[in-house]
């Protein structure tokens, strides 16, 4: 049993790396996205074209996750995590002083990749190294290293962008990785080695080929003059999905043990905690959008705005997380999920009126949802975990949050295309009745997307693990 778990030094260090490499994924987030329309505006694109920016991030997250998670599982955690954090802050370096479209999404990429690392590795830091009375305050603190990203960064992102340049929303993560990267060699314990078992590269690629493809059909579907090259992605979506099916259930050591899915509980609670991030990216990647064209807000009074949803989200998460650990976690799920389809329900119903009372209801709906979903929806999924590691169970419930992410904003801004009729017109041509049309129409799909989700927590009952 790892030294942390025997009670042979203070577990603080550890949730201190563990928040930061967090925040760093949350900053970077929040602060991507206050800039998009000034991004859209200067590269002269359309919304579906900038969402890019974020999507080929959530994609290497989400595609290349469970690959560094079964590396670190096997004994090479600190490994993962180090490189992972060096890569990131690498990339966001050369995001910075990009000059072309290109070129930023190249290395945004690259960040993508160092984010899937960090990603892989932070859960089973929790799961392998705090006790297991601690795993819903070890989450709390994951949610709350985001949530203190998510808080920095409208307000850098804003201030940046209106008074520098974007450019500079990159280059802040340069200092914060150089602080974190000596903590985290002093902090988690040394790699005790890898333990032989070999990497199934193969499943690997196809994991990953599947859902770059799926994603790809996703954000090109609405265009008309890409039918063939999204009825193309589809196919090879599936055909690669089947194929990493296939294969994974014939390997001895499988990437990603398939029969984890053969526990309905497990899988509601799964696909009801991706769903809630899928929409609430949705969302997120919207409303910047939204305040720009419908409200004239300037990048830093959105930025402003934003700061609502993750301030509430920073000050309640710990919180609710510990009181989650001394009884049932089941009516936090169900609260999250009802908090998240609320927020989409008031733009549906609001967003057409100028004052900012429904915007800012909908961001407190948004803060309250990742308050209650951070730690109770996390350890609910990994206390339903069958036929594996907690580790690895830790690790699917990361890839799925990240999965949401990038389809996500993929979906909504798809979405928002369909319902505008805007095709391919660029940002700073849009006028506010058509961006208010697709914006209503991609809330209404995402509030019944969200009464899903909540239909999903109240079926599962408490899991003896956590009556225990």
């Amino acid at each position: 049993m790892p030294e942390a778990v025997q009670g042979k030094g203070s577990i603080v260090p550890i949730l201190a790396v563990v928040a930061f490499a967090a925040l760093i994924d949350g900053l970077d987030g929040s602060i991507v996205i206050i800039a998009l329309p000034t991004m859209a505006g200067d590269f002269g694109t359309d919304m579906g074209t900038i969402a890019w920016v974020v999507v080929i991030y959530f994609a290497m997250l989400a595609g290349l996750l469970i690959t560094f998670a079964r590396v670190a599982k096997n004994g090479l955690i600190k490994k993962v995590l180090l490189i992972g954090l060096i890569l990131f802050t690498v990339s966001s370096l050369f995001c910075g002083i990009s000059t072309s479209f290109d070129m930023l999404l190249v290395f945004r990429a690259a960040q993508g990749i160092g984010a899937a690392m960090m990603g892989a590795a932070v859960p089973i830091v929790c799961v392998k190294y705090l006790p297991p009375s601690n795993l819903g305050l070890g989450m709390g603190v994951v949610t709350l290293g985001c949530s203190l990203g998510f808080a920095l960064g409208p307000v850098l992102g804003g201030v940046i962008t209106d008074l520098i340049s974007w450019h500079w929303i990159f280059l802040i993560n340069v200092p914060i990785g150089l602080i974190v990267i000596p903590l985290l060699i002093k902090v988690i314990p040394k790699d005790e080695g890898y333990n032989g078992e070999s990497l199934d590269a193969f499943g690997a690629g196809l994991l990953f080929s599947a859902i770059l493809c799926g994603i790809l059909a996703i954000e090109l579907g609405p265009r008309s003059d890409s039918v063939l090259l999204v009825a193309l992605s589809v196919v090879l979506c599936m055909t690669f999905l089947a194929a990493f099916i296939i294969t994974e259930l014939r390997k001895e050591n499988p990437l990603l043990n398939l029969r984890i899915f053969r526990n309905w509980r497990f899988d509601f609670v799964l696909v009801a905690y991706m769903q809630s991030n899928l929409v609430y990216m949705g969302l997120l990647y919207l409303l910047p959008f939204y305040m720009s064209v419908c409200m004239g807000f300037s990048s830093f009074t959105t930025g402003m705005y934003i700061l609502i949803s993750p301030l509430l989200t920073l000050l309640l998460c710990v919180p609710i997380s510990r009181w989650s650990d001394r009884t049932e976690r089941r009516a936090f799920a169900i609260a999250a999920c009802f908090t998240m389809m609320v927020s989409c329900l008031i733009m549906v119903l609001l967003s057409p009126r100028s004052d900012t009372l429904p915007l800012v209801a909908t961001l407190v709906c948004m803060g309250l949802m990742w308050a209650l979903s951070g730690g109770p929806m996390a350890s609910r999924i990994i206390e339903n975990v069958e036929n594996e590691s907690k580790e690895m169970g830790s690790s699917v419930m990361t890839e799925f949050i990240y999965l949401g992410g990038t389809i996500g904003t993929a979906l909504f801004a798809m979405l928002f295309t369909v319902g505008s009729g805007s095709g391919n017109m660029i940002f700073s041509d849009l006028p506010p009745d058509i961006f208010l049309d697709g914006f209503v129409f991609a809330m209404a799909i995402g509030t019944v997307m969200a009464a899903v989700t909540v239909v999903l927590s109240f079926i599962v009952k408490e899991s003896k693990a956590s009556k225990a």
